[in-house]
């Protein structure tokens, strides 16, 4: 009798064991996103004789959450702040083209355990294009948090497919990185 009392002991705790993630039991929680950070990002590209050179900083604010399953969670979102775009001539002169963006309707998609994206939901990525790609990229952010909350992913600075000061702003692509930081409220 005690030789199966202890086998059975022995089984329970092996099969206990196998269940636990090295966390004391607590399962492994996906880094929580923060509700007000700022987004910034930068790019530069060389080509078609132009150096270009691209910039985000816009603020989002997260609203509340929309829905949860097992794979995703869902936030509505507000953001907004200025996207900028200079394009200069080997001898300096060039154009800087600077302008405010919102967003007032912004999908936020923590699909998880460590993947974020931010989908315009006034302007979807599957609309028909603005006209100029450099918008249209802005549409869709995809990137990945990490254990500190911080964010962060690739973009392209697209041309925004106008003429001005007579640079033809429709073939230099930069690619570069964006990144999240939180704002801590007082």
């Amino acid at each position: 009798m005690k030789r199966k009392h202890l086998s059975a002991v022995f089984f329970l705790t092996v099969f206990l064991a196998g269940c636990d993630e090295g966390n004391g039991g607590r399962r492994n929680e996906p880094p929580p996103l923060p509700l007000f950070f700022q987004l910034s990002a930068t790019a530069s590209a060389a080509g078609d004789n132009l150096t270009v050179e691209c910039a985000l900083g816009f603020t989002v604010e997260i609203a509340g959450e929309v829905s949860r399953t097992s794979e995703v969670v869902e936030y509505i979102a507000t953001m907004g702040g200025d996207a900028r775009r200079i394009l200069l001539r080997p001898d300096g002169s060039g154009v800087d083209l600077w302008a405010d963006a919102h967003y007032p309707r912004l999908q936020v998609l923590h699909l998880l355990p460590n993947r974020v994206q931010f989908v315009s939901l006034d302007f979807p990525p599957d609309s028909p294009p603005s006209g100029s790609r450099f918008w249209d990229e802005l549409r869709f952010f995809d990137g990945f948090i990490d254990a500190n909350g911080v964010i962060e992913g690739e973009w392209l600075c697209a041309p925004l497919d106008i003429e001005q000061g007579g640079i033809n702003d429709d073939t230099v692509f930069a690619e570069g990185i964006w990144q999240t930081t939180e704002i801590v409220r007082r």
